[in-house]
């Protein structure tokens, strides 16, 4: 079973879009794929839905409260959002909730909140729960000024929580281009060897679930699982 949990090296850096062109490609190759953002803040009536836009990419009908269990108000880290909220994540509810959307499934996407160190509830992060989970790192970055630098330390943590990390995506999150923007694929490529590091344009189609698959296409996200089972 391919297991993906897809992280960020911050807020803001585009997971759900990666995660979304990731089970458009899977969905594209006949793989029955599920999805999960197993906490969700900053959710009100007229924000944004991101796990709503997982499923529907994931294309199984399943129970929202299976996709994303645990929803706050609170635009915080899901460990501070849920104690103001005074509802704190469940972890055999989430569990239980990975069982079932996994259940029958050829590969799981997983997206974080924030970064793969972001706490979920007392002493466990996101890095604890994708060990959990078996899942491997797509490590998202947006490509601009301050990007190695949070590559590496991600990087750092999955090494010490003893993930294993399938690629590094490097985003861009405005259509601007500037000096970093040009220099860090090369950068990264010399100061993490052995991960694969691939470069998903800038677009403003974000909720656009059939572009952004075939922009990941065009992109070379394919191999991200195409080599799984190396």
């Amino acid at each position: 079973m391919i297991r993906l949990g897809v992280t960020g090296t911050d807020t803001g850096v585009g997971k759900t879009v990666l995660s979304v062109a990731l089970l458009t490609l899977m969905g594209r190759r006949g793989i029955r794929a599920a999805a999960m953002k197993p906490i969700e803040t900053g959710v009100t009536a007229r924000g944004p839905d991101d796990a709503g836009l997982l499923a529907r990419a994931a294309g199984v009908k399943r129970p929202l409260e299976d996709v994303n269990p645990f929803r706050y108000a609170d635009p915080l880290a899901p460990r501070m959002a849920a104690e103001r909220a005074g509802t704190p994540v469940d972890m055999r509810a989430l569990d239980a909730a990975f069982e079932r959307v996994t259940r029958d499934a050829d590969a799981v996407v997983v997206e974080g909140a924030g970064g793969l160190l972001v706490p979920i509830a007392p002493r466990l992060s996101y890095a604890d729960l994708f060990l959990r989970w078996g899942l491997d790192l797509v490590i998202v970055a947006a490509n601009r000024l301050g990007a190695i630098n949070h590559v590496l330390l991600t990087l750092e943590a999955a090494a010490h929580s003893g993930l294993r990390v399938r690629g590094i995506v490097l985003n861009a999150v405005t259509p601007a281009r500037d000096l970093a923007t040009e220099t860090n694929p090369e950068a990264l490529r010399a100061l993490a060897p052995g991960v694969p590091l691939l470069l998903f344009p800038w677009t403003e189609r974000t909720g656009d679930i059939e572009h952004l698959g075939a922009t990941a296409h065009a992109s070379g996200l394919d191999a991200l699982i195409l080599q799984y089972g190396d």
